[in-house]
């Protein structure tokens, strides 16, 4: 065996002697299966410790190595010795082994789903899926009893919060934290979309910002981030006017680069968009999810279109929980909000799910006033209505939405809500 063998065999020993000796004791911990071991013996020695401890309640060494086909008194002898099992502490070491068995398990799993897709025996669709699955298995910890430093780290906001430098109103209003489920809501041809990469022009200094982009062309999505970065009007990203713009655009575009954004245009499946965040996420940095928008992704079922929305507003809470990220998505409202005077919560499309979900949401629509003084306004005024704010406050914050160059501005002091 070379040095990483001989490891892999050391912590599966490990592993094998603690379930072998103390199975009463552990094997309610027992969360990975015998095909995750490297080792073909090994694999033989736990399946007949399972098998025996099953029908017995205890592991019955006799029994055990009668079931072996591959395995010698001898190995099973050496694999059980005392030596390797710890003194102490030896369900810890149980999950320990548990966790690196596993990694190296899915290790060997994608590189061997690589290396079909690379040869061309397994189509994307194929890959993902399977890439899907095997990153879905994961070793569940023991749940620790409860300290006064996990007390105070997990009511403090402050450590956690995210700020928005250039929106101050709304800052202050939504208390944006890790882990929150942001849902902006309005109708075709509103804004949605150039609100939300306004939010990620704001964020990308200091988080690792993943973008779903599920209706723009490539052109048209670099372009409006562009714009947004340089203040250069959309019509001239392409053709600079003067040297000023130029260097604006140059700096802009550099920029964006440094800030390693990621603009994924083919997932839109719920289960792509996970493969993309397991393979992409920043271990360094908090991730924040964009997605435009929730109403256009699917799920590999044959469910409704009601019943995909309702389940795929459930996974994305669970993904803020599971993968410690940020979701800001856009959704449209339905038909209703096309003929009423007042937008509210139950207008958000396809789902109550969707509102229940969500722990904060935003209504984003034209100001009557300014729209009755001129409907066709190159930078008409928005309001971005907070009608849920889990934690915070609920207000209306009025913003200039200059069409020209997709930036949102505020343009009134902030004032506390109901």
């Amino acid at each position: 065996m070379n040095e990483v063998e001989q490891k892999q065999y050391y912590v599966e020993q490990t592993f094998l002697s603690i379930l072998a000796f103390h199975s009463d004791e552990v094997f309610d911990m027992l969360q990975i299966k015998p095909k995750y071991l490297y080792f073909p013996k090994n694999i033989e020695v736990m399946d007949a410790i399972i098998n025996t401890y099953k029908k017995k309640k205890i592991v019955d060494f006799n029994t055990v190595f009668s079931n072996f086909k591959l395995a010698t008194i001898e190995y099973w002898t050496d694999l059980i010795t005392e030596e390797v099992v710890p003194i102490v502490d030896y369900r810890k070491q149980f999950m320990i082994c548990q966790s690196i068995i596993l990694k190296n398990y899915k290790t060997k799993v994608i590189k061997d789903l690589s290396d079909k897709f690379n040869d061309g025996l397994m189509d994307l669709d194929d890959y993902l899926r399977k890439m899907s699955i095997i990153q879905e298995i994961v070793i569940r910890s023991d749940t620790d009893v409860i300290t006064e430093e996990e007390l105070l780290n997990n009511i403090s906001t402050t450590a956690k919060s995210i700020e928005l430098k250039n929106f101050e109103q709304l800052n202050k209003t939504l208390k944006l934290v890790q882990g929150d489920f942001l849902m902006i809501g309005a109708s075709t041809g509103v804004g949605k979309s150039g609100l939300l990469l306004n939010l990620m022009n704001d964020l990308m200094e200091d988080y690792q910002c993943i973008y779903f982009n599920m209706e723009m062309s490539k052109s048209t999505i670099y372009k409006r981030i562009i714009s947004i970065r340089s203040d250069v009007p959309l019509q001239n990203i392409e053709s600079q006017d003067g040297e000023y713009q130029t260097d604006k655009v140059k700096n802009a575009i550099k920029d964006i680069v440094d800030n390693k954004i990621i603009i994924e245009h083919k997932a839109t499946y719920l289960e792509e968009i996970k493969t993309v965040l397991k393979m992409m996420k920043n271990s360094k940095k908090h991730t924040i999810i964009f997605l435009d928008h929730i109403g256009l992704i699917r799920t590999k079922s044959n469910r409704s279109q009601y019943e995909q929305i309702t389940e795929i507003a459930k996974q994305l809470r669970q993904i803020c929980l599971d993968y410690d990220c940020t979701i800001i998505s856009a959704c449209q409202l339905n038909r209703t909000s096309y003929i009423t005077e007042e937008l509210n919560l139950s207008m958000l499309k396809d789902s109550g799910e969707l509102e229940n979900s969500a722990s904060k949401v935003i209504l984003l629509y034209r100001d009557k006033t300014d729209k009755a003084k001129n409907e066709k306004a190159i930078s008409p005024i928005m309001v971005l209505d907070v009608v849920k704010n889990r934690d915070g406050l609920l207000t209306k914050i009025k913003c200039k939405y200059d069409k020209s160059k997709q930036i949102f501005t505020e343009i009134e002091e902030w004032k506390q809500g109901v």
